[in-house]
Formats: C-alpha cells, structure tokens, sequence
C-alpha cells in the first residue's frame, strides 16, 4: 500500500473532510513520498527533531497531530526548508489530522482521555464552529487530589487541578482548550480536562465552582496518534513506532 491509498484510507476513516477545523490547519496528505509503506512514525508535532526520530527508527511515514503547514502560503526558506528538504531527500512523507484525531469516537485524543479515567455514558462534548470536538462521561466518585495522582501515573506528566472537592461527571477536549470551561460549567459538570489555559481561565475555574484540570498540551494528545498506529498494524500489518518528544506544555 502506497502513501496516496493508506491517506485516502484515512481520510475515509478519520472523516477529514467533514470536520471543520482552525482556519490555517490543513488535515490529510502533506508530503507525498515513493513506495510502498513500511512503518510510520507517530508522533503529536512535526519538527525536526521528530523527523530525525522518525529517519533513524527506518520509518518512511509520519503520521502526526500538528502538522507542517499552518499558517498558509509562505516561503519554502530557513527552518521550514530544512524540515521540507529533508523529508523529501528522505523519501518521508507525511500525513496530518488534528480536530478530526482529536474528536474521533475510537481512535481520537478525547476517547483515549476517557478510556484512562474509566468514563462511561459518554456523551459528545464542547462546542467549536458547529460541532462537538469533546466528550463528557460520568466515573466512579473520587477526590481532586485523587484524580490527580490517577492522571499523573496514565499520562506521566504533573497536572494542575484548580478548585477542589469530588469528581462524578467530567467533561474532556484535549489541548489547549480551556475557553471549553464555560460550557462544562453551563453543563453543570464537576470538572472540565484540557491540555493548557491561561491566567484568567483560574477565577473562572474557581468562580463557576467546575474544576479546571489542566493536564498539559502534549501529554493529551498522545493518545490519539497511538490509537491509529495501532489500527494500521491491525488492519494492513504495517509496522508503527511513537517518537516521543515532549514539550513539557
């Protein structure tokens, strides 16, 4: 299987055309290469150190969370260069889903966060441009503190908990997210979990009295990447590794 077939595999699979994304994120085939595909790295961003990753792992795909082209037509020079020409001496190519991996109902970043904490009754969750990209569920009662060992020891990454008291009914969108609160507060939730937030998002934390768990960046959004290397071995048998690199955000 070629990289133009297991993309369109994927675009069918992750619905890249259906969801509507960030207005400068391109979902799907980035950088075409020659071949058949052998293994694919996994990781949440591309950059060079990744693909440095990926070259020396004998990956000849990439399959990531945040992409190379964002900010629309620009100048192939400087560091963008340096990832472009590398790839393509390299034979490397590249495929990219961000709100289609984050929001899918078995392979994305959100279900990969409920599956940890245990959720059932999951529900769709957490508007953005018409859609729901999160999901919320109920878990067995357990303290602030309590929630915030058992997501250290999944995610292996400190987490910060605003507010205090018990958890039953939690609302989750991976990321950088955390504008989210508002809703999960509305919705009347325990707690809202997201990657990173800002200054401001504490008050609204404390003030709603919903419980703002800021779990970082990077570590939520390995899930998904590891979920779709996954079905791609159990489906065609084609070799998957992730290539950590993480932010510390």
């Amino acid at each position: 299987m070629d990289i133009l077939q297991l993309s369109h595999y994927l675009d069918n699979l992750l619905g890249i055309k259906e969801v509507k994304d960030s207005p400068n994120a391109m979902n799907g085939l980035q950088v075409q290469n020659t071949g058949d595909i052998k293994k694919v790295g996994l990781a949440v961003d591309l950059c060079m150190a990744t693909i440095e990753k990926a070259i020396a792992v004998d990956c000849n795909m990439m399959f990531v969370h945040h992409g190379m082209l964002w900010g629309g037509v620009k100048p192939i020079r400087g560091n963008f260069y340096d990832k472009v020409s590398t790839m393509m001496r390299e034979n490397l190519g590249l495929y990219s889903a961000h709100l289609p991996l984050d929001m899918h109902p078995v392979l994305g970043n959100n279900k990969a966060l409920a599956d940890q904490l245990e959720l059932y009754e999951l529900e769709p969750f957490g508007e953005y441009g018409g859609q729901k990209i999160g999901i919320k569920g109920r878990l067995d009662r357990i303290s602030a503190e309590g929630l915030r060992v058992k997501l250290e020891d999944k995610l292996g990454s400190p987490i910060k908990v605003i507010g205090s008291g018990e958890v039953q009914t939690i609302g989750i969108v991976s990321g950088g997210a955390a504008d989210i609160l508002t809703q999960a507060a509305e919705a009347g939730l325990n707690a809202y979990l997201t990657g990173e937030g800002s200054n401001h998002h504490y008050h609204e934390a404390i003030e709603s009295q919903c419980m703002l768990i800021l779990a970082g960046h990077y570590a939520t959004e390995t899930g998904g990447v590891k979920s779709v290397g996954k079905h791609l071995e159990e489906q065609f048998g084609i070799k998957a590794e992730f290539l950590d690199y993480p932010t510390g955000i």
